[in-house]
């Protein structure tokens, strides 16, 4: 028989095989698999980030370039870190690094969406693109900066 700690080790590394993951999402997958065993959880993940199996900068810096990919505003990225367990200054600096900028973003998403709008009263246009780039977690005020163009 095993012992919990090897149940919860082996567990862990199935989860984290085939995608990277942050210590929050694993901790969370964890606790609803091992409810009370928070503290061997916790001992399991220390472990896993001593040995290198868990590291939250570089679960970051995928993350980073995977949202990059996709034109999305800075308030859905901060929802999706937040929804990650991703320290929020960690998160912001990597953006930063990256090269993030809100406004090419928001361009581009409205580019891409401009031509797919078949309304043509000027001022439902305008409301579904800002519906639209709202959505995708642009600020109000890149909204405005980036219609009046």
């Amino acid at each position: 028989m095993k012992s919990i700690h090897d149940q919860i080790w082996e567990s862990a590394l199935r989860l984290i095989q085939f995608r990277m993951t942050s210590r929050f999402e694993l901790q969370k997958k964890l606790e609803a698999k091992f409810p009370n065993e928070e503290d061997e959880i916790s001992k399991v993940l220390d472990e896993m980030v001593r040995v290198m199996l868990l590291d939250d900068k570089r679960y970051t810096e995928q993350l980073v370039h995977h949202l990059m990919q996709k034109p999305i505003g800075r308030m859905k990225l901060k929802i999706e870190a937040r929804k990650r367990g991703i320290d929020e200054d960690l998160f912001q600096s990597l953006l930063q690094d990256a090269g993030y900028d809100e406004m090419v973003f928001a361009k581009q998403a409205l580019e891409e969406k401009e031509g797919q709008v078949t309304e043509t009263d000027p001022r439902k246009r305008k409301f579904k693109l800002m519906n639209f780039l709202r959505n995708r977690g642009f600020t109000d005020e890149t909204i405005y900066q980036v219609l009046r163009t």
